[in-house]
């Protein structure tokens, strides 16, 4: 459908001044002169064909044309900005986070709803995925990102660092009698993010245990005592406290990536961002 409108600022102009009755008042209410409210409304004029109002010395009155314009246009304008109050109030409440699958499940699923309960009116969207997305496209509000904290263009705040040590279920380190460092007797359960090869005490240990795409389904096979698997720090620490696994030795590696909380770099925090941030800092 096509429709013949004026331009919202001539409207805009043209109600102020209706309702006022008078281009300066109109002109201080809109941040504009008395000529240059004077210059929309002829121009308004002009679009209609039609004269809106009779300009008298003190004041300026609507012509029939005029108080039939003013009839549509007052109550148009009115639910145009209620709307758009409330369409910013709800992308003031929206929240959307991408974050690793793995640190999800693992770590911030646990936590979430303590979060969702203080903050009921936030709009919460969780996109958990490996990708990337473009933040600056508003993929997302924030990331939480693995890596050493360098994305050009993107400011990036660090949440935990990360170290990595062996884990088992502890009926299954009962079984074999895993002391320590050596785990000849283990399947050493592996994914795709830290290797075996450089752990000390791995030599000698079976080395074709299942190989699992992502960090949480290898501690979940862990914890159904499938083997040992290298347990990165953040992820196990819950299950390492509820007693699903347990820390066999007390030798850690110290890994060079880290959690961070990512976000375009020129924008500014929404209230449910802000809330989020300072809800973090106090979870991590």
């Amino acid at each position: 459908m096509r429709y013949t409108l004026p331009p919202m600022h001539t409207l805009r102009a043209f109600e102020a001044a209706a309702r006022l009755r008078n281009f300066t008042l109109a002109g201080e209410e809109l941040h504009l002169t008395a000529s240059a409210v004077s210059h929309q409304i002829r121009a308004l004029e002009a679009f209609y064909g039609t004269a809106l109002f009779r300009r008298q010395r003190h004041e300026v009155a609507l012509t029939s044309a005029g108080e039939r314009l003013l009839d549509a246009a007052q109550p148009l304008l009115e639910r145009l900005s209620a709307l758009g109050d409330a369409l910013r109030a709800r992308d003031a409440q929206r929240l959307s986070l991408t974050a690793p699958p793995s640190l999800v499940s693992r770590w911030l699923m646990p936590r979430l709803g303590a979060f969702l309960a203080a903050h009921p009116q936030v709009d919460f969207r969780l996109h958990a995925t490996t990708a990337l997305l473009d933040l600056d496209a508003e993929q997302a509000d924030l990331a939480i990102r693995y890596g050493d904290g360098r994305w050009p263009g993107l400011h990036a705040e660090k949440l935990f660092d990360e170290s990595i040590f062996p884990v088992a279920a502890p009926a299954y380190a009962r079984m074999l009698k895993l002391v320590g460092d050596d785990f000849h007797a283990a399947t050493l359960l592996r994914d795709d993010f830290h290797s075996w090869e450089r752990w000390p005490g791995a030599a000698g240990a079976t080395p074709s245990g299942p190989v699992y795409s992502d960090s949480a389904l290898l501690l979940q096979a862990a914890e159904a005592g499938h083997g040992v698997a290298l347990g990165r720090s953040v992820l196990v620490a819950d299950a390492i406290r509820s007693g699903a696994l347990v820390r066999l030795g007390t030798r850690a590696i110290a890994v060079p990536g880290a959690y961070y909380l990512v976000s375009a770099r020129d924008v500014a925090d929404t209230p449910a961002v802000a809330a989020f941030r300072a809800w973090l800092a106090t979870a991590t």
